[in-house]
């Protein structure tokens, strides 16, 4: 099967209000990778007030805030305990497979998450919600007579719970007059890690810095087998060549900036080479190295592994690259150098990283 790897921005509305927000997410038409790898994106945006009704969903992902601040609820199903957190630009949270969340911009700023992860069975290359409430939720389905026994009501009530659904899209505004619960952070280190301000994983002066989530950091990564990394590239620095060296894939989503990002698939051909700038999505296949550069006016991406650890094999990379790694006379035979070039040549890429400056 070929892949198309070419990037796209979100080109599907499943909402939008105005005032109040809207969902967005990649079309597998568009994006066909998406459902042949079973993976899947969204971008939620919320103004002020902006409610995205509670629901769960038939996969794992993980949300990253690109701007504003949230105040979110999780539920999970195993012991059925309300999580509500405080969320802030550069903080990521896991959304493990059916488990119930809402979201809410507290702030007085637009909000805007990008969710990326894997899809399910029903509908492959998106993420498939069930909505609790709302003209989209599941109560709709049930008769009156149905809803009054489950919920021991009378039948008056249940009919008046389930004509107050008819007028909720999946996005509200919250009107002033109802107090959303306080966020706990007794719980905040469980679910969420900033990015944005924990310590880089690579460094590099004028080069930019390359920061990462594992299970290591959130052992709820390990439960739903994805983790997370978040680059920033100052003008002209470069990330790699790099590949996943454990059969998962990489989805990223450039969320400042711009760039070129260039994937080597099978034989040395070049599968891809093409520029992305903010609001693109790109994906790279497991085992194919991978090039991003920065323009001139750099360029940041949020990316999701579909493994909970970060294992990447690097061809540069300074002590960690397998060039350094090889034999000396074994890299010689390889490349068909002479000893002096291949010396030189493994000595110059120690001194190196995975991220290289201008």
């Amino acid at each position: 099967m070929d892949l198309i790897l070419e990037s796209k921005k979100a080109d599907k509305t499943i909402v939008e209000v105005e005032g109040v927000g809207g969902y967005y997410t990649w079309s597998s038409t568009q994006f066909p990778v998406l459902s042949q790898k079973k993976l899947a994106a969204g971008l939620l945006v919320l103004q002020p007030r902006g409610f995205a009704l509670p629901h769960y969903a038939d996969s794992s992902k993980i949300a990253y805030v690109i701007e504003g601040e949230c105040i979110a609820g999780l539920i999970s199903a195993e012991d059925s305990k309300e999580e509500v957190i405080k969320i802030q630009k550069g903080d990521s949270v896991p959304v493990p497979i059916g488990a119930t969340s809402w979201w809410y911009n507290g702030g007085d700023t637009r909000l805007s998450i990008i969710f990326l992860g894997e899809s399910g069975e029903y509908t492959p290359g998106e993420f498939c919600y069930f909505f609790l409430t709302g003209t989209a939720g599941i109560l709709n389905g049930f008769s009156n007579e149905l809803l009054a026994q489950t919920f021991h009501m009378t039948k008056t009530e249940s009919e008046k719970l389930k004509k107050g659904q008819s007028s909720l899209n999946i996005i509200i505004k919250i009107s002033e007059g109802i107090k959303t619960p306080d966020p706990c952070n007794s719980g905040i280190h469980k679910l969420v890690f900033n990015l944005d301000g924990a310590k880089p994983s690579v460094e590099v002066k004028n080069g930019g810095l390359l920061t990462s989530v594992s299970v290591r950091d959130l052992p709820l990564l390990g439960d739903i087998g994805l983790s997370a990394n978040r680059v920033v590239l100052e003008g002209g620095g470069m990330l790699g060549p790099l590949f996943t060296a454990d059969s998962s894939v990489h989805l990223s989503y450039v969320t400042k900036g711009s760039g070129r990002v260039v994937i080597v698939g099978l034989f040395g051909k070049v599968v891809l080479d093409t520029k992305v700038d903010e609001g693109n999505l790109f994906f790279v296949p497991k085992f194919f190295p991978f090039v991003v550069e920065a323009d001139e006016g750099g360029i940041e991406f949020f990316s999701v592994k579909t493994s909970s650890k970060q294992i990447y094999g690097a061809l540069s990379g300074g002590p960690k690259s397998v060039f350094v790694a090889e034999s000396p006379s074994i890299l010689e035979a390889s490349l068909n150098m002479t000893p002096d070039f291949t010396k030189s040549f493994k000595s110059k890429i120690a001194k190196g990283a995975v991220i290289a400056p201008p």
